[in-house]
C-alpha cells in the first residue's frame, strides 16, 4: 500500500472546511470555567508522557517533538478527565499518541505494509494489550517503534487495578479496529468497491479508535471494583460517541483523504451528486442527530459509571469542536504553553 510521505501528508490543508466552519474555536468544547485547569493539567502531564514516547519519533507528526501530537493528546485526556492525576493524564495522553502511530501504519503514512504484515502488526498489539510480552527485538523502523512504545505503555497500563478486568476488552477492541482498518485499506487500494455511507460509518466508528481508547480508560478511571461487564453497559453510547467523532474528523480531513483516495463521508456523498458544501451540511446535521442520541444513552448509564459518562460527554465535546477548528497534528507543546499562559493572563 503506497501513501504520501509524512511531510506532504501533514501539509495538506482543508481550505474549504476552514471557510465553511469559519469562527470555530479549538477550545470551544471545554467549559469556560474549567479551561484554565484543563490547560494546566495537560501541560503538567506532557513531560511524563514525553518521557515514555521520546525514543520513538515516528509517533510525532513531523518527526520532532517540537511540533508533535503529544500536546493535543494530553490536552484531550485532560479535557476528558479534568479531575485525573498527572500520571493518569500522561498515560491516557500517551495512549492517544500511540494510537495515532497505529493509524499511520494502517494508512501507509509511516511506511508501506502488505495486508499480511499489517495483520501481524495488529496481532502483536492485541497480545500486548492482553498482558503478554509483545516488545520487538529492536525498535527499528516505524512498526518496531510503535510496538516498542506500545509495550512500554502496556507495562504501565497493567499496573492499574482495573487492567485485569478490562485488558481482554482492550485486546478485542484492537482486534476489531484492526479488521476495520484492513477494510479501509482495501477500499483505498481499490481492492474493494467504495462502501455506502452507512457501511463506511460502521467501519469508521471503529477506526477512529475512540472505543479502543475507552476500553483502556475503564481500567484507568472506571469504578472499583472493576467489572468486565461495564464495557457491555457503555458500548452502545460509546459507539454513538465514536460516530460523532468520525464524522467531525471527516469534516476536517476530507481534502486529505481525497488526496489519498480513501473513502470519507463527504467524499461518498459527493459521489452521489452533492457539492462539498451540501455534503458538509448533511454530515453536520447527522452529527447533531447522533449527538442527541449519544447524550440520551449516557443519561441512562447507572450511577456507578457517572464519571465515565461525564468523561465521554467531555471527550466528544472537546474533540468534535477541535476538529471543526483545526487539525490535530501540528499543535505543539509551545502552543499549549502559550494557550495556558494566555488563559492565565500572563
Amino acid at each position: 500500500m503506497t501513501g504520501p510521505n509524512p511531510q506532504s501528508y501533514f501539509a495538506i490543508r482543508n481550505d474549504l472546511a476552514d471557510n465553511l466552519l469559519k469562527g470555530s474555536h479549538q477550545l470551544a468544547g471545554v467549559p469556560e470555567a474549567s479551561r484554565g485547569a484543563v490547560l494546566r493539567a495537560a501541560l503538567d502531564a506532557v513531560p511524563e508522557a514525553a518521557g515514555l514516547l521520546r525514543p520513538y519519533p515516528v509517533l510525532y507528526a513531523d518527526g520532532e517533538s517540537s511540533a508533535s501530537r503529544l500536546a493535543f493528546s494530553c490536552l484531550s485526556a485532560a479535557a476528558t478527565f479534568p479531575e485525573a492525576g498527572r500520571d493518569q493524564i500522561a498515560d491516557l495522553g500517551a495512549l492517544t499518541a500511540i494510537l495515532f502511530g497505529v493509524d499511520d501504519i494502517a494508512d501507509g503514512i509511516a511506511g508501506e505494509w502488505s495486508a499480511d504484515e499489517f495483520a501481524a502488526f495488529v496481532e502483536r498489539l492485541c497480545v500486548g494489550a492482553a498482558g503478554e510480552p509483545a516488545a520487538p527485538e529492536t525498535a527499528d523502523g516505524p512498526v518496531g517503534q510503535v510496538l516498542a512504545a506500545w509495550a512500554g505503555w502496556c507495562a504501565r497500563f497493567h499496573t492499574y487495578r482495573g487492567a485485569a478486568a478490562h485488558a481482554g476488552v482492550l485486546a478485542r477492541r484492537l482486534e476489531l479496529a484492526g479488521a476495520a482498518m484492513a477494510r479501509e485499506r482495501a477500499w483505498a487500494a481499490g481492492a474493494q468497491e467504495w462502501p455506502s455511507y452507512a457501511d463506511y460509518l460502521d467501519c469508521g466508528l471503529l477506526t477512529i479508535l475512540y472505543p479502543t481508547w475507552w476500553a483502556a480508560a475503564l481500567a484507568v478511571r472506571g469504578p472499583e471494583p472493576a467489572d468486565p461487564g461495564h464495557w457491555a453497559v457503555i458500548e452502545p453510547a460509546t459507539h454513538l460517541g465514536a460516530s460523532c467523532m468520525r464524522l467531525a474528523n471527516d469534516l476536517r480531513t476530507f481534502e486529505r483523504e481525497k488526496a489519498e483516495g480513501k473513502p470519507n463521508s463527504i467524499g461518498i456523498l459527493q459521489r452521489r451528486g452533492m457539492s462539498a458544501a451540501e455534503a458538509v451540511e448533511r454530515v453536520t446535521g447527522h452529527i447533531d442527530e447522533l449527538d442527541a442520541a449519544f447524550r440520551a444513552a449516557l443519561a441512562e448509564l447507572p450511577a456507578e459509571l457517572a464519571e465515565i459518562a461525564d468523561g465521554q460527554l467531555r471527550s466528544v465535546s472537546f474533540n468534535g469542536r477541535w476538529y471543526l477548528a483545526r487539525d490535530t497534528h501540528a499543535y505543539s507543546v509551545r502552543e499549549l504553553t502559550g494557550d495556558a499562559q494566555a488563559h492565565d493572563g500572563r
